[in-house]
């Protein structure tokens, strides 16, 4: 492969994190925003995010699989010196399913009105539900650029084209939002929600155009390494499509079940919450849940993205060295861990104080947050677990894990959501319902990882991490009593967290979990 755009794998999960961060903190400042708009609220993020859930379903049956497994299926034979082959696996891809994301995109949009009426239960969405149906195209495509990327082991485009679509959709919603309320001069919540879904569709547009400019670029290079092949063998576009659906198919399936667990939520608990506390407070309950806490709990889970996204490919490509595929899994599981840990602890002591920080306007939901702190950890974990699985070609055990976490799910929902006389029920009960899918998953993928690998997780990479959270929580906990005496919430808060940071790093370093020169980021070498 052409030295020009072959990154390693240190450079991949580099480029991948530091994307992930712009990505997640503009995120977080569009969702701010939103949430404490006059007129948009609890109410507006149930509209956005009921339809968002629906729009997720479709995509996850046309374009979730892709980028992983044309990765994988592009890594593993570029690895053996088969770049025709591998282009043709990406040419194939992008008209095959361009076609499957435009049958997706049109379903969307004739079906909105029923799906608003009569899945979700919520007649606003419809709006919303159009706006978002022209992504499904666009992400399909998206996502075969994506794969034939990371499969040639140059992620900084696809980082670079994640970051252009979250800035496109921050900037935009602002817009399309604050025009919408100029013209209509009092603020609409449907109309403000369909704005904001309407900028998502905008965003992935220019994502795409920049992957296609990005593609237009290489074509030197690829065209290079195509004539350098070795080990080329020719292979029909239904052996193309049939190894991309073996591949695909299990991790769609994966993200359906997912994406379905997410649609149980936002269909139990406005259609069982409407006749005990009224439809118009069961929307803003689940806009609780699926807008503020989902937020806040995926937040850092899209840092570890960076790692499971490079970290498939790469085992793709070094399955059979088992030394140089173990120190990468037992790196990335310690990056997750340090990642996690904390993050979990601070959501669990310092919810309510997070909640009123970030919306002073809406800032109920502290126990929510606090019951799904823990999912933090659980999904970090299952996320690495799972790229090691479709790295090795057990695909199937995601499957098993995910649904056996909905069947808990949906027996949860369906007892917890509507007995709000309970401590325990309610939206807290939905929220019980995610952590008990999430332990589930859990529990299953890591068995599958003892069953089917001879590769040693390093025990300690999980363990120094909590030590260093626990003292972590003791300081900060110590700092905000002193400090919140003066001065007020926000700055008490950051103020306290941030000492707590550092004693964190100080105690991972005395605790030997990273040298000194290592803690800019994270060291992985070119091994």
């Amino acid at each position: 492969m052409s030295r020009r755009f072959k990154e390693t794998f240190k450079q991949s999960v580099f480029a991948l994190l530091i994307s992930q961060i712009i990505i997640k903190s503009l995120g977080l400042v569009y969702k701010l925003y939103l949430t404490n708009r006059k007129g948009f609220g609890d109410e507006g993020n149930a509209i956005s995010t009921a339809s968002f859930q629906v729009y997720a379903l479709i995509l996850s049956i046309t374009a979730t699989g892709l980028p992983s497994a044309i990765s994988r299926l592009v890594a593993e034979r570029s690895a053996n010196g088969d770049h025709k082959g591998a282009y043709k696996i990406f040419k194939v891809s992008m008209i095959i399913f361009s076609i499957i994301g435009l049958i997706g995109s049109y379903f969307l949009a004739i079906f909105s009105r029923k799906i608003a009426n009569d899945y979700l239960n919520i007649k606003e969405a419809e709006l919303s539900i159009l706006a978002l149906a022209p992504s499904v195209f666009l992400v399909s495509v998206i996502s075969v650029f994506r794969g034939y990327f990371g499969g040639r082991e140059n992620l900084k485009e696809q980082a670079r084209g994640q970051t252009i679509d979250q800035v496109t959709k921050t900037i935009s919603t602002v817009i399309f939002i604050e025009s919408s309320v100029f013209l209509t001069i009092n603020p609409n919540t449907k109309i403000m929600a369909a704005c904001a879904n309407l900028s998502a569709t905008l965003a992935n547009l220019f994502e795409c155009l920049y992957l296609y400019k990005a593609y237009k670029k290489q074509r030197y290079d690829i065209g290079m390494d195509i004539k350098s092949s070795i080990n080329s063998e020719k292979i029909g576009t239904y052996t193309i499509l049939k190894e991309i659906i073996l591949v695909a198919i299990p991790i769609s399936l994966t993200a359906v079940i997912g994406t379905i667990a997410n649609n149980i939520d936002s269909t139990t608990i406005v259609n069982k919450l409407k006749d005990v506390i009224g439809y118009e407070q069961a929307k803003k309950e689940y806009g609780i849940l699926s807008g503020k806490v989902e937020l806040l709990i995926s937040f850092p889970l899209s840092f570890n993205t960076a790692i499971s996204t490079a970290l498939l490919p790469s085992i793709a490509a070094s399955k059979n060295n088992l030394k140089k595929a173990e120190n990468r899994i037992n790196k990335s599981i310690l990056f997750g861990s340090v990642l996690s840990i904390p993050i979990s602890a601070i959501f669990l002591f310092y919810g309510s104080e997070i909640l009123q920080m970030l919306f002073p306007n809406a800032s109920s939901g502290a126990e929510i947050l606090k019951i799904s702190a823990i999912s933090v950890i659980l999904i970090t974990m299952i996320q690495m677990l799972n790229g090691i699985l479709y790295g090795i070609g057990k695909s199937n055990v995601p499957i098993i894990a995910v649904t056996f976490g909905l069947i808990v799910k949906a027996i949860l929902n369906n007892v917890l959501v509507s007995r709000v006389d309970l401590p325990f029920g309610g939206t807290k009960g939905a929220a019980i319902a995610n952590v008990m899918y999430d332990v589930v998953s859990f529990i299953i993928t890591i068995l599958a990882i003892k069953k089917y690998t001879k590769i040693k997780i390093n025990k300690s990479s999980i363990i120094k991490p909590a030590i260093g959270t626990i003292i972590l929580i003791i300081v900060s906990k110590i700092a905000f009593k002193v400090i919140n005496v003066n001065l007020g919430l926000s700055v008490s808060l950051l103020t306290s967290l941030t000492i707590g940071l550092i004693v964190y790093i100080i105690s991972l370093i005395v605790l030997k979990v990273f040298k000194i020169r290592d803690v800019a980021l994270i060291n992985f070498r070119k091994n």
